[in-house]
Formats: structure tokens, sequence, C-alpha cells
């Protein structure tokens, strides 16, 4: 079977100044970019470099540009080129690091007891002790019933001893105290999922994307569930939208995208529906070849 490969370009459009690289060109507007704002996230970084890239692939006309990041090592080499520049050039970088969003409810309990029977829980969570651990869980969050981490921990507890029901019901405390919070988000996603409510599942995978639209796992999980309901058109835009995320995140999981994408080709391909997948394709920036 002939070998489909994936040819990844992220678009929009700009013209720079004509003797420079297309890594300097990248690296200009995403300094610009970067200049305008107050700090410096990683969701931030991430947006800026995304977008100049695209604007300055998109414009450009000269093929061998584009031929150059048909893969996903020349955008991960193009990448790491634009940030060297960045680091020695953009002064918004130089002279302020990124920096993190730390969200205030992934932090220790200011309860000490908490604290301590959340500690000794994680210890026998790493051991796979999973009823040692939700008894000692149960403890911490007697002492602070908001304790975010824990009721995440302990839902992750539960999802491990396939006891879904109540994975789900500490996943749904975690969320009332903190409803953007990602990890909840995806795991409550990932267990509605496994009780294959996949409708449900998608909910919960669209509030992450609508909080955090740089969180790839979002749109992963999303497509993931369109394709367990048959609906390719849905599941293949979600699926390159994640591809698009890892890719510029040099995350392991671009296989898996690009894996799944295959399937998804493989599928509409026999349903005649060709022509469909490249219009997707298209809408997302991704040119196929």
């Amino acid at each position: 079977m002939k070998k489909l490969f994936w040819i990844f370009v992220i678009s929009v459009s700009s013209h720079n100044g004509f003797s420079q690289t297309i890594e300097e060109k990248i690296a200009k507007l995403t300094c610009d970019c970067l200049s305008k704002k107050a700090e410096i996230t990683d969701e931030i970084y991430t947006s800026c470099i995304s977008e100049s890239m695209t604007q300055v692939v998109m414009d450009d006309k000269d093929t061998k540009v584009r031929e150059s990041i048909n893969t996903v090592e020349g955008i991960q080499s193009l990448l790491k080129k634009t940030a060297e520049i960045l680091s020695k050039t953009c002064g918004k970088i130089t002279t302020k690091p990124v920096i993190s969003n730390p969200s205030p409810f992934y932090t220790d309990s200011k309860n000490e007891q908490a604290q301590n029977s959340y500690i000794i829980a994680k210890d026998f969570m790493r051991d796979q002790k999973y009823e040692l651990a939700i008894e000692s869980f149960q403890i911490a969050l007697k002492k602070d019933s908001k304790f975010v981490l824990a009721l995440d921990d302990i839902a992750m507890c539960y999802r491990q001893l396939k006891d879904y029901d109540n994975a789900i019901k500490y996943y749904k405390k975690s969320l009332e105290i903190y409803p953007e919070g990602d990890f909840a988000l995806v795991n409550i996603g990932v267990v509605y999922s496994l009780k294959t409510d996949y409708k449900t599942a998608i909910t919960y995978y669209e509030k992450l994307i609508k909080s955090d639209p740089n969180n790839a796992e979002g749109f992963f999980g999303a497509g993931k569930n369109y394709l367990a309901l048959n609906d390719s058109e849905k599941a293949l835009d979600n699926i390159f939208k994640a591809h698009r995320i890892y890719t510029i995140g040099k995350s392991d999981y671009v296989k898996d995208t690009e894996q799944i994408i295959g399937g998804i080709y493989q599928k509409m391909k026999s349903e005649n529906k060709e022509d469909l997948f490249k219009k997707v394709a298209e809408q997302n920036d991704i040119k196929i070849e």
C-alpha cells in the first residue's frame, strides 16, 4: 500500500523584508507579536510563533519554502531555528523569560492535615494501591473540601479501579470549584468515552477547547469521540487542529494524530469522500500531496 504523507502548512498572509531568511521573517513577526503582550506565557508564545509562521509561509511565493516544511521534521527544524533567532534578537524574550501560568487551584492545600494526608495518598497511588489511596484522599478532603488536586487524584484512582461513576462524581466536584481545570476536563472526557457516552465526552472536550484553545488535548479527545460516532468530517477537523498544535510543540503525539488522520483518510476514500477530506484539510491550512 502506498504510504500517505501528511504535509503540514499553517496559513495566513503578510510580507517582510526582501533579504531576510524565512526564519528571520518569522522571528521578526513573532517578536512584534510578543512586544504587544503584557507578559509572555507558554500559550502566548506558541500562539505568536504559530501565527507568524502561518503568515510568512503562505505569503512566500518560493515553492522551495513550502517544500522545506513538507514534513514534521521540516516544521520542527524551522521552529527550532526561529526560536534560536528570537532568543538572541528579541528584547521581549532576552529581557523577560517566558513564564507559565500556574493555576491557583493546582497547588498544595493550606490545611496542613489535608496536605499530609494527600502526600500519603500519592505514595499509595504511585504503588498502585488505589483503595488505600482513596481512603487517604477522603481524609484530605474532609479537612479541605475544595482541594482540587485531591479531587482530581481520587477520581483517577476510581478510574483505575474501573469505577467510572465515582470517577465522574469527583471530576464534577473538581469542576464545580475550577470549571477550567484542564486535568478534570480531559479525564472526565476519557471516562465518558470508556462508558461509550461519546456525546457527553465531546461536551467536556469542547469546554476545554473554549477555555484553552492552545491545548491540543481538547481537539484530540473531541476528534476521537466524533470518530467513534462515525462523524468523519468533525473528527478530521479536530484531529487536524490537534496535529497542528502538537507539531508546533514538538510533541510525541504527532505520530498518533498522523495515524488517526491516515485511518480517517482510508475510511473517507472508501466512501468516495476524498474531496471532503481535502476540503477539511484546506480549511485547517493543511496541505496534502
